[in-house]
């Protein structure tokens, strides 16, 4: 499978001080990749590189061409961006944030043709939000406006996605559904890295992993390779392993890594 990201000693990070500090990695293309670790060790940085939202030392590259050089518009159209959790507040409903997806194809100040506009429901639907179409975005929930957020991305139609912890105002029937949305994606032929720290959530739908500790890459390989060898020095706690009857695996923290 061949590459959509390549970073060969990529530093980058905010106020003069790097996060990422000679950091190199692959991403594949097609897959979906989960980035994993614990608080601080770099994967909002990570997505914030790959999304062209920080500036960065060393070589970062999409599809062989260096991100640095492609134009706003094109990059608008191939990569898509759910940040993480951010409040809406502005008096625009549902439709007309969904809408913004749009701008790499129609510009700022144009209306949306019929190709747009059936975008746009296209993703609502698929974000499970059409109900809320006409509604004030600032009146929704917390869960109700991250997965706006993943409709704005759905509606841009582009050949990666990365999603910075999508599912964390979400219950567990939404998680489940966000995530199925993004491994139907990679299942097209798109690539998706979602940053997580729910790996029990992640992993099952993931094919990749990557594992950040300290801005560098601790530990990298198949979702099937994960294991707690990888999560024991990647959060500084012992796991304990779950299998169900039908085959899948979780891990939780183990009691015996905390004294009382």
């Amino acid at each position: 499978m061949s590459c959509a990201f390549v970073l060969e000693s990529v530093s980058c990070g905010y106020g003069g001080k790097n996060v990422l500090d000679g950091f190199s990695a692959e991403i594949r293309k097609g897959a979906l990749t989960a980035l994993i670790g614990p608080n601080g060790s770099g994967k909002s940085t990570l997505l914030k590189l790959l999304g062209g939202i920080v500036g960065y030392s060393g070589k970062a590259e999409l599809g062989g061409r260096e991100l640095r050089t492609m134009a706003r518009s094109e990059f608008g159209r191939t990569v898509g961006f759910v940040p993480q959790q951010t409040k809406i507040t502005s008096p625009f409903t549902v439709y007309e944030v969904i809408a913004m997806g749009r701008l790499p194809y129609c510009g700022l100040f144009s209306k949306l043709n019929a190709d747009d506009d059936a975008a746009v429901l296209r993703a609502a639907d698929r974000a499970g939000v059409s109900h809320l179409l006409f509604r004030r975005a600032s009146e929704l929930s917390g869960g109700e406006q991250q997965r706006v957020f993943v409709a704005v991305a759905l509606a841009q139609e582009p050949e990666v996605f990365l999603l910075d912890e999508p599912t964390s105002a979400l219950d567990p029937n939404q998680s489940v559904r966000v995530f199925s949305i993004m491994r139907e994606l990679a299942s097209e032929g798109r690539t998706v890295v979602v940053a997580a720290h729910d790996i029990n959530g992640a992993i099952p739908f993931s094919d990749r992993f990557l594992a950040l500790r300290g801005g560098e890459l601790a530990a990298q390989g198949d979702a099937s390779e994960l294991d707690e060898k990888v999560l024991a020095p990647l959060y500084g706690i012992e796991f304990e392993k779950y299998v169900s009857e039908e085959g899948g695996r979780a891990w939780h923290p183990s009691a015996k890594s905390f004294s009382l």
